[in-house]
């Protein structure tokens, strides 16, 4: 299952995780999470929306916070194209699937498409923004975890096979899956596009629904740094779950909520996936000594709750995030 043929010659040439747009109760409280905790920095602040990137970033922003009166929400979640033309071509992908998709101006980016996806999760494409100063060895500004770069989203959804099959079939690849050891049920697929484990990663469960958003660090102690910033602001109970690893792209990961809810993912540089014939890795179910080989059980929170997607409906038939625990 290694879909390399399309991986290398899709129908229009995605690149990379790009940016997530929130909706948040406070703007200025989430702000100072994100810069303070997480070691973000502030492109542009304008109008009630906050852009913010990575301190290894140039391009405006990988974090998009919209002050809104209702509850919080994601809006959507973005990828990169190659070119101006890839957007061209995935609008006429999607309209001979008889899917909608519209052209949106968006301040800082280029040419950007809003895919109305049969999986209802809401996704855009980019093909390029504006450049900022990257930030990397301006060490003596440098706060919480030092996030570097966007890396992943993990997205809840009820039929983890199908939807992934759907992604794959415009150039996403699996790197790994798991599956139920009693009936071979997908459990979770990890996507991508760049060269690690994943750009997009999908649990089942009651959805869709953004489980979580991860940035890269680049060391153990910058994450412990984060955790112990959280502690000092008032956020130590939002530190949900880690340091720990996963099997599945062998990371490190500490968990936070941000004052609105929304779930970080602070992660270690992921693992590498240089040659395209490589096969997708299956986990079982059943090894979750290897799937969690270390660090606490996840919480009940951490199981269940995740931030809905903007004005989507879910579907519940599954009532909970079935990401398997130790």
């Amino acid at each position: 299952m290694t879909n390399s043929t399309l991986y290398l010659n899709p129908p229009f040439a995605i690149t990379r995780t790009s940016h997530v747009s929130l909706s948040v109760r406070n703007l200025d409280e989430a702000v100072n999470f994100y810069t303070q905790v997480a070691g973000m920095v502030v492109s542009l602040i304008d109008k009630g929306t906050a852009y913010l990137r990575g301190i290894e970033e140039i391009a405006h922003h990988s974090l998009i916070l919209r002050q809104s009166s209702e509850s919080p929400t994601c809006d959507y979640i973005g990828f990169r194209v190659a070119q101006d033309k890839d957007i061209d071509l995935a609008e006429t992908y999607f309209a001979k699937l008889g899917l909608t998709t519209k052209r949106v101006e968006r301040p800082h980016q280029g040419p950007s498409l809003l895919v109305n996806h049969s999986s209802g999760i809401p996704f855009e494409l980019t093909s390029s923004m504006s450049k900022q100063k990257r930030v990397l060895t301006d060490y003596a500004n440098h706060k919480g975890a030092r996030a570097l770069r966007i890396d992943h989203y993990q997205v809840i959804v009820p039929e983890v096979g199908t939807i992934g099959k759907s992604f794959m079939d415009f150039g996403f690849r699996a790197s790994e899956m798991i599956v139920q050891s009693e009936t071979d049920k997908h459990l979770g697929i990890f996507l991508h596009r760049k060269n690690n484990p994943h750009d997009l990663v999908l649990a089942m469960g009651a959805g869709p629904r953004l489980h979580h958003f991860a940035f890269v660090t680049s060391d153990l102690q910058n994450m412990i740094r984060a955790c112990d910033i959280a502690g000092n602001l008032g956020h130590g109970k939002d530190v949900e779950r880690g340091p720990g690893r996963h099997g599945p792209g062998n990371g490190m990961f500490v968990y936070f909520r941000d004052p609105d809810g929304h779930r970080l993912e602070i992660i270690l540089p992921p693992m590498q996936y240089m040659d395209q014939d490589e096969e997708t890795r299956v986990w079982n179910s059943a090894d979750k000594h290897m799937i969690v080989p270390w660090g606490q059980p996840a919480s009940k929170s951490w199981l269940e709750e995740a931030s809905l997607f903007t004005n989507v409906e879910i579907n519940d038939k599954d009532n909970l995030a079935r990401w398997v625990s130790r």
